[in-house]
């Protein structure tokens, strides 16, 4: 089930926001590999067969739950993304860090981490691909880390400063990233260095 096909039918789609928020709300009292489908199923009301019309398992759940904000990163590839729209993620984010850091360590790491990769591959575009120097998905995941450490970092009060500083520095480094990934760009012959 992609979202277009929730978004047609309003019960549908409110189904599938009932499951999220109920998935949710479990995310906040217990780690995710406690966390089982029948727990979701109890606490949104709604029937096994019915959470799988819209989701294949859990981890299916929580990659699609992290679309919407993860897109908006994914955009940061692009040197005209809207660093106002990641400032509003990142301040989403520090509103919820309970649940992002609940989410961005431990078992659920490694699919929240392949759905920022994915968003980025799937944001490299077509023509985009043709001009890197290693395959799309390896620029994914080295852009997804550049984008997602210093993230994971802020949440956890490692170092403070603004939604606002930190989303113009994602966007510069991310932009600076992909540059430097492109086949026609030669970083070691802009910055004198040797091959």
């Amino acid at each position: 089930m992609n979202q277009a096909d929730s978004s047609e039918d309003p019960r549908r789609r409110r189904t599938r926001q009932d499951v999220m928020a109920a998935f949710f709300s479990l995310v906040l009292s217990q780690r995710y590999h406690q966390i089982r489908v029948g727990d979701v199923l109890i606490r949104s009301g709604v029937s096994r067969s019915t959470f799988y019309e819209h989701f294949r398992n859990k981890d299916d759940l929580l990659s699609a739950s992290l679309e919407g904000p993860f897109q908006t990163l994914a955009n940061l590839i692009t040197e005209h993304a809207d660093p106002n729209r990641v400032q509003a993620i990142l301040e989403h984010f520090w509103q919820n860090r309970a649940l992002a850091r609940s989410l961005f360590q431990g078992a659920a790491m490694r699919i929240v981490r392949r759905t920022l990769v994915d968003q980025m591959e799937a944001s490299l575009g077509r023509d985009q691909r043709s001009r890197l120097r290693i395959p799309a998905r390896l620029a994914a995941h080295s852009l997804a880390d550049g984008v997602f450490s210093p993230i994971i970092a802020w949440l956890s009060g490692e170092a403070k400063c603004s939604a606002q500083d930190l989303a113009l520095a994602l966007h510069v480094s991310t932009t600076a990233s992909v540059k430097a990934l492109q086949a026609g760009q030669s970083y070691v012959s802009e910055t004198g260095g040797s091959p």
